[in-house]
């Protein structure tokens, strides 16, 4: 790094540019593994993203516990989504099931636990699955999770896969066309 400087005109602005990159990083990336619901036990914040509409394919609600370390926050406009507080695990589930019954393609859930490397439970996804045939995979939801500070950033997009198949008429490599 020392000959890196002694060649640059402008060591302190190169130094400065550093610390700028350093900061914008988004923090340690948690995984979603597959759970039971018997998993999920307590009192939970309940995040309901999207079901903008009635085929709409980017819904997501995650559930996380009230008092614990860690807060959510969608990366997104708050228009996209609603925060339902207090929810016994239990209820909490039943609305997510409930909400994501919006899209017309809607099939079933499946529950993940989102964790860190270290194992410790961040929160739940119940995320939506469609019928494989429909998009060429059940799972059309790319959802990263980033942990700095105690706040978990979501960050939920379409898979690319599934949108390029809804840009050209919803043709897949399984149907051949809708």
């Amino acid at each position: 790094m020392k000959h890196l400087f002694n060649k640059c005109k402008y060591p302190l602005m190169m130094l400065a540019a550093l610390f700028v990159l350093n900061g914008c990083i988004a923090g340690t990336r948690l995984d979603a593994t597959r759970t039971s619901p018997s998993d999920v036990q307590g009192t939970y914040s309940l995040i309901l993203y999207g079901c903008k509409y009635a085929n709409d394919l980017e819904n997501l609600a995650i559930l996380y516990k009230e008092e614990g370390p860690f807060t959510f926050k969608i990366y997104s406009p708050a228009t996209s989504y609603q925060i339902k507080k207090g929810l016994p695990a239990d209820e909490a589930l039943k609305q997510a099931d409930q909400f994501l019954r919006c899209s017309t393609d809607y099939w079933k859930t499946q529950l993940n636990k989102i964790i860190d490397r270290e194992g410790t439970v961040a929160g739940y996804e119940l995320r939506p699955l469609y019928v494989p045939y429909q998009y060429g995979q059940m799972d059309v939801l790319y959802v990263n999770y980033w942990l700095r500070d105690g706040t978990v950033t979501v960050y939920i997009k379409l898979d690319p896969d599934t949108e390029k198949a809804i840009e050209n008429g919803g043709s897949t490599p399984f149907t051949g066309g809708r």
